[in-house]
């Protein structure tokens, strides 16, 4: 099963790194450059920068899974092995359903990226397309809650609140070259690992896609950014992550029943990006700011004014989630005991690192 996989991947890669370089000359001819933001919010002289490269992600990501679905719906077991035939042809409706929630997703960060959208409508959007995904195609956190609670609803609402804390963790993470993407290949590998030793095929290639097509999109976007990612990007990115990561928590081919300890490996996957996005909203809350309006007092800023160049900054927080996320790799091999230590390894990480920072304050830039 490793050949597709490999061949989702460079397919990514390929079409990201294409299509980004297209579309980063279509942005500088059209205009389409960053801008200041939303009213109040705090960030570095706008570059003339085109900011849909979230286009060539979307395209990393879309492109060879259509390729894939053409090739098994045509030349069906000649291509692929017969159990990966049927699995794609059984998985397609929830496919789509996952297709058209991107599609979405994807159109409300090129808006916004364009003329920036108030937070409260962009929030709904985030609870209200994962519900629908959630619901429609059968995809929610720890589904064996079902047959405990009376019904889907809970596993349905725990769902569409995770997918909008990944959403905006990655959006959050995308205030430096580099860094969000890096962020998400590192995961995305992870997923891709835990998935091919779960078993769980479609996921691994899924993932493999969007593993691919970060990297395609870094050539383009490591410092000095010739594009940046946009919420059309990092949405998109944060989305399937999202997507990905809940597809782990209630697969498990070597199992008799449901291992509740799974809920563990999105935490630790996307460990980096959720402290970032609940140590800005702290700090933003003890300064009587709005969460929602963005600033410089990011991971990544705070790194930046400990001295570490923006190459360097984004480096490190790749090696920082690349530490936490093969956390999860453990908890796909290992016993439930054996991930509760891995929780617990990673808290005391995370604690650690905010220790540091506690005895290093920050200060908002004026």
């Amino acid at each position: 099963m490793i050949g597709p996989q490999l061949g989702l991947f460079i397919g990514g890669v390929v079409a990201s790194f294409v299509v980004t370089g297209i579309v980063t000359r279509i942005g500088r001819r059209a205009g389409t450059l960053d801008g200041d933001g939303v009213e109040g919010q705090i960030k570095r002289e706008a570059r003339r920068v085109p900011n849909i490269g979230g286009i060539g992600i979307a395209a990393g990501v879309v492109a060879p899974i259509v390729v894939a679905a053409v090739v098994v719906w045509f030349a069906g077991e000649r291509a692929v092995p017969a159990d990966l035939a049927g699995g794609l042809r059984s998985e397609a409706p929830a496919g789509l359903v996952l297709l058209g929630g991107l599609v979405v997703i994807h159109l409300l960060g090129l808006v916004d990226d364009r003329r920036p959208l108030p937070w409260g409508p962009k929030l709904v959007a985030m609870l209200a397309v994962p519900a629908a995904v959630a619901w429609l195609g059968e995809t929610r956190v720890l589904e064996a809650l079902d047959t405990y609670v009376g019904g889907a609803w809970l596993s349905i609402g725990i769902t569409a609140l995770w997918f909008a804390a990944a959403m905006n963790a990655l959006n959050f993470m995308d205030n430096m070259d580099g860094l969000a993407g890096g962020v998400a290949a590192v995961i995305a590998g992870a997923v891709w690992g835990v998935a091919t030793l779960q078993g769980q095929w479609l996921v691994a290639g899924l993932a493999a896609c969007v593993c691919g097509a970060a990297i395609g999109f870094l050539p383009h976007n490591f410092p000095r950014a010739r594009v940046f990612m946009g919420d059309g990007g990092s949405l998109v990115l944060g989305f399937l992550l999202a997507y990905l990561t809940t597809r782990l928590t209630y697969v498990d081919s070597n199992a008799a029943g449901p291992r509740w300890d799974r809920i563990v490996i999105p935490m630790v996957l996307l460990a980096v990006p959720l402290y970032d996005l609940c140590s800005v909203i702290v700090l933003r809350l003890r300064q009587g700011r709005s969460p929602f309006v963005g600033d410089l007092q990011h991971l990544s800023h705070r790194f930046e004014g400990r001295g570490l160049s923006r190459p360097l900054v984004a480096v490190s927080v790749w090696a920082l989630t690349a530490v936490t996320a093969t956390g999860a790799i453990i908890v796909a091999i290992g016993t439930p005991s054996q991930s509760v230590l891995v929780a617990v390894q990673t808290l005391a990480a995370l604690g650690l690192l905010a220790a540091v920072e506690r005895r290093m304050p920050w200060e908002a830039e004026k």
